[in-house]
């Protein structure tokens, strides 16, 4: 399994949107509403890097109201 944390900035006021598009997501595991320089913090898991690299890409970066994703990601 491959897991990575995601911090995630998006439009003001849009946090909740983007939970809401998260939830719906197979491979996002958990998701919180932080404070401070990151607007969102997602755990994602898939079964292999190229996965992952794919819910990033084009599930995550394409939901309108993101404006940045910092992909931290575990061996």
């Amino acid at each position: 399994m491959k897991d990575a944390f995601l911090l995630i900035n998006c439009d003001l006021g849009k946090e909740q949107q983007i939970v809401k598009s998260l939830e719906k997501l197979q491979d996002v595991q958990e998701i919180q509403v932080t404070y401070g320089a990151y607007d969102i913090v997602a755990k994602i898991q898939t079964k292999t890097e190229k996965e992952l690299n794919k819910t990033i890409r084009l599930k995550i970066l394409s939901l309108r109201p993101v404006q940045s994703v910092l992909a931290l990601k575990t061996e």
